[in-house]
């Protein structure tokens, strides 16, 4: 019994309760991902633009990633998030009222930042809650309660879109933002997790330009490991952002979906995703998490090649299937790794560099892929930009992992 079933879902009781307020937050972040591409498209008729504006989000996600961890470690995770999440629902309403490019693209660089105050905050609290034998599991059963918001988002969002109009999702941003901060406000009002009360044990550092660089390197020698996890995450991303600027538009240019058809689709891609990532977990802690990432990389990899030559929406659509598939078998591994090398005392410091390499994943994937499928005037070449990408992440992982055990 000790090791059944529910005595380890008694163990990750904690990972539960944050995971809730962070399903409700990531609906609210699903419908705008889906909506911020296809509304911009509108404004702007051009690729090049769309990715330029979904990247701006990110370069001030990757500005703000380093304070906020400072941050999330000084005045302790939950204050963090539930600012971030209510200043993230004040924006929703902002969005609805714009119509200018040049102020949609500020005004996203002004989301990217906030967006940085639930991500970071919501990651610290899984690694601090996480069993130390059940790492891989503990991030996985996170991520595919989380992933639910995810699958709703874009369906949400493709079916209010084709009733009413695009600019209507971001108010159900903001709809769902307050109602993630009163659920929020209602489970953080008796439990305070001892890492909020405690003062942060690690390095004192202020905010300047300068400091990246320097927590960057503490970073990198933290464990061997660090920089190939850091490269492997950055290479990842690239695809979690392309699929949600890119799968949406080219299934409507290119196949002829409508607005509720590519928002099944992304929210299909979500569940696939969802539904694999605690069984990818579970084998990860019995077998090792290199074989697995290396496995998940090569699926991305043969996936995202077909859909670039895909000429038949079946086609499509299942490649897409199967490159969000691929994901579960990468994430949980990667994020438990983190949990895995670096220390408990500078969680929020490190997760703070180390989700740099996300934002940069999200810059430069809708940023070069605009520009490409622009050029190239295919809505499907960004496609093949991020089989290019996970090929060499899979030559990465294999080549570091797999030699040696990942543990210290």
């Amino acid at each position: 019994m000790k090791y059944g079933f529910f005595s380890r879902l008694m163990s990750l009781s904690y990972i539960l309760k944050a995971s809730v307020i962070s399903f409700i937050a990531i609906i609210a972040l699903g419908i705008y991902d889906f909506t911020l591409p296809i509304f911009t498209e509108s404004q702007a008729e051009s690729f090049a633009i769309v990715g330029l504006v979904f990247s701006l989000v990110y370069v001030a996600s990757f500005l703000a990633e380093i304070p906020t961890g400072l941050a999330v470690d000084k005045y302790g995770r939950i204050k963090v998030l539930l600012f971030a999440i209510s200043a993230i629902a004040v924006l929703g309403i902002v969005y609805y009222f714009i119509q200018n490019i040049v102020l949609l693209a500020v005004l996203s660089l002004i989301f990217g930042a906030f967006s940085v105050g639930f991500w970071i905050p919501s990651a610290v609290l899984v690694r601090d809650y996480s069993p130390r034998n059940m790492l891989s599991q503990a991030e996985a059963l996170y991520l595919d309660i989380t992933q639910l918001g995810k699958i709703f988002g874009p369906m949400i969002a493709g079916l209010v879109a084709a009733i009413f109009l695009a600019r209507f999702n971001f108010l159900l941003v903001s709809i769902f933002m307050f109602v993630a901060v009163i659920v929020g406000l209602i489970i953080f009002r008796k439990h305070k997790h001892k890492k909020t009360k405690e003062k942060a044990k690690g390095h004192r550092h202020k905010a300047n330009i300068s400091l990246f660089a320097i927590l960057f390197k503490e970073f990198i020698s933290v464990h061997k490991h660090a920089a190939p996890l850091y490269a492997l995450t950055f290479l990842v991303y690239i695809w979690m952002a392309v699929e949600w600027a890119f799968v949406p538009l080219a299934g409507i240019i290119r196949f002829g979906f409508t607005d509720v058809g590519a928002g099944i689709i992304l929210g299909a891609m979500m569940a696939i995703e969802g539904a694999l990532y605690y069984f990818s977990g579970y084998f990860m802690d019995k077998i090792g998490k290199r074989y697995i990432i290396t496995a998940g990389f090569f699926l991305l990899f043969s996936s995202t090649y077909f859909m670039f030559l895909a000429t038949s929406p079946a086609v499509f659509i299942f490649a897409a299937l199967i490159a969000a598939a691929s994901v579960s078998w990468i994430l949980p591994g990667t994020e438990s790794l983190l949990t895995e090398i670096v220390p408990t005392n500078l969680y929020g410091e490190m997760s703070g560099v180390f989700d740099t390499s996300k934002d940069v994943g999200l810059i430069i994937g809708p940023l070069a892929s605009g520009l490409i499928a622009t050029y190239l005037a295919n809505p499907l070449a960004p496609f093949l930009f991020v089989a290019v990408t996970a090929g060499a992440a899979a030559l990465i992982s294999g080549w570091v992992f797999w030699p040696a055990k990942t543990k210290k």
